[in-house]
């Protein structure tokens, strides 16, 4: 048997030039050591690539001018119609301007990363973690752990590598499919871009090995010995649940190239699995007989606590998250109350990412009793030509009235757990506040370029946001879920109504074949069901149910106009809107339902009475060409004097 010679990867030079970070051509660096049976670099090697594993939203950019979140310091909410960013001098505002361009793109970047772009750090990632799979699946390979230790780590690479594929192809479509670590001779002029169908057969290729590789791989999620939490069971069964939604929806059913396409009725199967899978293995939605007892969430409801509290929870109640992001070995926690809070919380720095008029339109109004709901807004004709809303008759019979106080009375209950209004009372560290957007008051709009501080829209996020969080008594904000239950239902439920054309047609439970060793190492193989049948409409009302909404009764389109609405409602700021308009828009399609116009709730006082108007920002980034992101002209250029083909996404130049 042979010894094993690691490699500590200092850089991928010549796989980042290809397919990453620009620069002059240069071979391959890594050092080999021949300390044999030292498993440490390969640890290295998962724990970089586990460094690309997380959110892109509420991530804090600790210094310079674009102190806040994310993509150039900016929540990726502030890029779709769910929040208007206050910060005018920011990337964001050319966005908006549509002046972005491929040698320019704010969302490719990843500040919390050391300003590394999305593109080469992700393939990155895939480097590593096929450099390590070269490693660890070596059948001479000697080393002093165990194969459970081994096993476990080859489920790991073989689950980043499909995670960061899933990140890769729902930007940019599809990319080259890279099997195996990179050799020196390796001939880039072959590498060619893969469909996007080719591409969710690789995930789920890498993912079916993840699964085989580590018997003892946990349904919920724990940390390994290299201070990164595993990506579990479910949260594997959750990046194919996802890629195969993708893959069926306009923007990329098309994009197969001979490969097999993907049906709506592939998605629903790998989607029900994927869902009863999970739940069969005790993974439930939190409520509120469930949700964690603290002194500090008293009057919270479960929806609101979920989100405030740490993975996995005091006495384990946290039963709905499937994967929770780090950072650098601590749990990834918000700063929503500084980067995106309130001019009352004490330390904020901006309003940042404002909701807009649009997603409170989208909390749908219920009736005095609370036994039904209905959309506020007519939601196959939301808004008419000048903008205005086209509120339904049943929201009106319900006491809804536009541009009144009576506005944020008996909605959704997402709405208070997720939006800051005006009139709605707040208990901070520092005391109890009424909010007041009305312009002057002490959470009053402002519109000026040069203010930070206040909203643009009227309104502040509270998702995330502990009322308890301030500069003197530390941070309390909430925790980021990366992937949770309450995705694999709406997943389902989309899959499924699309697939069967009819909201109640039920998909069976899953059964599966597994096979039991007893103590004297004999083999029983059995069929095991999981999950229970279950429609688009079961899905969809179990996740309205948790917070107490009735369920949705209606058929045809005016079911799928709920259930999409019930995804920007439920996964509201959780990284999930931004493509969701995209990939149900057809490639020729444009965003300009969307994203052309967003606006705002001005609130002004007038002999001591508040006036109501609604307000519009007009944006440039609805065109075709932003369905995709554009690869950077380096990386084009050199594709196309290695390869001979255009690599760029349409509309980009």
């Amino acid at each position: 048997m042979k010894r094993m010679k690691y490699i500590l990867l200092l850089t991928l030079s010549a796989a980042a030039l290809l397919l990453g970070n620009a620069g002059c051509q240069k071979e391959m660096d890594s050092e080999l050591d021949d300390r044999a049976g030292d498993m440490r670099s390969i640890y290295e090697l998962l724990a970089r690539a586990y460094e690309h594993l997380k959110s892109s939203f509420y991530v804090p950019v600790e210094t310079g001018p674009a102190a806040g979140f994310t993509a150039s310091g900016y929540m990726m909410a502030a890029y779709c119609d769910e929040a208007q960013e206050v910060t005018q001098s920011s990337a964001v505002y050319d966005w908006y301007r549509g002046s972005v361009s491929a040698a320019s793109m704010p969302l490719w970047w990843n500040n919390e990363n050391s300003g590394t772009e999305r593109w080469s750090g992700l393939f990155n990632c895939i480097f590593s973690c096929n450099e390590a799979l070269k490693y660890l699946e070596d059948p001479t390979l000697e080393t002093d752990y165990e194969d459970t230790q081994r096993n476990q780590m080859i489920a790991q690479a073989y689950a980043l590598r499909a995670y960061c594929y899933l990140q890769l192809i729902k930007r940019w479509g599809g990319v080259p499919i890279i099997r195996e670590a990179l050799e020196r001779d390796h001939d880039y002029s072959k590498d060619k871009r893969a469909s996007f169908a080719q591409c969710v057969d690789f995930i789920i290729e890498s993912c079916d090995k993840a699964l085989a590789a580590d018997d003892a791989l946990q349904w919920s999620q724990r940390l390994l010995s290299y201070s990164n939490p595993e990506l579990s069971r479910a949260a594997i069964w959750a990046v194919k649940s996802q890629a195969v939604l993708y893959a069926a929806s306009p923007l990329w059913a098309d994009d197969y190239a001979g490969t097999e396409k993907y049906t709506w009725a592939r998605a629903a199967e790998i989607t029900k699995q994927a869902l009863d899978l999970s739940t069969g293995h005790g993974l439930a939605l939190v409520g509120d007989a469930t949700a964690f007892p603290d002194e500090s969430s008293t009057g919270l409801a479960a929806y609101d606590k979920y989100f405030l509290a740490p993975y996995p929870g005091s006495g384990g109640w946290d039963t709905e998250t499937l994967y929770q992001p780090t950072n650098y070995g601590s749990q990834k926690q918000s700063l929503v109350w500084q980067y995106a809070g309130m001019p009352i919380d004490d330390g904020q720095v901006s309003a940042g990412a404002c909701p807009t008029q649009e997603m409170v339109d989208a909390y749908e109004v219920l009736n005095a009793d609370g036994s039904e709901s209905t959309p506020l807004l007519d939601l196959a004709n939301p808004y008419n030509a000048d903008g205005t809303p086209n509120i339904s008759q049943k929201a009106r019979d319900f006491g809804y009235v536009d541009c009144s106080d009576k506005m944020y009375l008996n909605r959704d209950p997402r709405f208070y757990s997720t939006i800051y209004y005006d009139g709605v009372k707040v208990k901070l560290e520092n005391g109890e506040y009424g909010v007041e957007t009305y312009v002057g008051g002490n959470c009053g709009l402002s519109l000026s370029p040069s203010s930070r501080r206040n909203t643009c829209t009227g309104y502040y996020l509270r998702k995330f946001s502990n009322a308890q969080s301030s500069t003197s008594g530390g941070n309390k904000d909430g925790y980021i879920r990366m992937y949770r239950l309450a995705e694999l239902y709406l997943n389902f439920a989309e899959a499924a109504y699309r697939a069967y054309g009819n909201a109640d047609q039920q998909a069976p439970a899953t059964d599966v074949e597994e096979t039991v060793t007893d103590d004297e190492d004999n083999e029983t193989t059995s069929t095991v069901t999981y999950g229970v049948a279950m429609s688009a409409r079961d899905a969809v009302n179990a996740v309205r149910a948790r917070v107490g909404m009735p369920g949705v009764t209606d058929n045809g389109d005016a079911f799928w106009l709920r259930l999409c609405n019930e995804r920007r409602v439920e996964l509201a700021f959780e990284e999930h809107r931004f493509f969701d308009v995209r990939r149900w828009t057809k490639p020729d399609g444009d965003l300009s339902k969307t994203d052309k116009r967003v606006t705002g709730m001005r609130i002004e006082l007038s002999d001591g009475q508040k006036v109501y108007s609604r307000f519009s920002f007009d944006r440039q980034s609805y065109t075709s060409k932003y369905l995709k992101y554009p690869i950077s002209l380096d990386e084009v250029r050199k594709m196309l004097s290695l390869t001979g083909e255009n690599w760029q996404n349409d509309g980009w130049n």
